[in-house]
C-alpha cells in the first residue's frame, strides 16, 4: 500500500505514519520478521495503486473510510471500517485504494515477510 504524500498531511499524522513496530523472528522463522505500519491512502475515483507483490502475508485492518481491493485479477471489494482484508503469499495486489475520493482511508496493516537486511 502506498501512503498518500506526507506534504499534505499535517505534520502530527505524518509522524503516525509508517512502520509502529518491527519483530525479528527465531526458531522455524528465522529469518521472517513480523512488521506493523499504518497507511493513509486516498485516490480519485477509478485509481489504484499499481498492480504489485508483497514479499510476506499481510492482513490490514480498515480504520477509517472504506477500501476498493482485489488480488489476483478477482473482482473488486469495498472493505468498510472496522472490516479486514489479507492477501497470502504471493498473490498480486490488482486493486488497491479508497472507495471515496473525497475521504481518506486509513489502514493498520500486519505483514509476515523476509527479514530486511539493514
Amino acid at each position: 500500500m502506498t501512503p498518500q504524500s506526507s506534504a499534505s498531511l499535517p505534520a502530527a499524522e505524518v509522524q503516525a505514519l509508517g512502520v509502529i513496530a518491527r519483530h525479528p523472528l527465531a526458531g522455524a522463522l528465522e529469518g521472517y520478521e513480523v512488521v506493523l505500519s499504518r497507511s493513509v491512502m486516498r485516490h480519485f475515483a477509478g485509481t489504484s495503486t499499481p498492480v504489485h507483490r508483497h514479499p510476506g502475508v499481510v492482513l490490514a485492518f480498515v480504520l477509517e473510510g472504506r477500501v476498493r481491493f482485489a488480488i489476483n485479477n478477482e473482482p473488486e471489494q469495498v472493505i468498510a471500517t472496522g472490516g479486514t482484508f489479507f492477501e497470502p503469499l504471493g498473490a498480486v495486489h490488482t486493486t488497491s485504494g479508497s472507495a471515496n475520493a473525497d475521504e481518506p482511508t486509513r489502514i493498520l496493516v500486519f505483514e509476515l515477510r523476509p527479514r530486511e537486511q539493514a
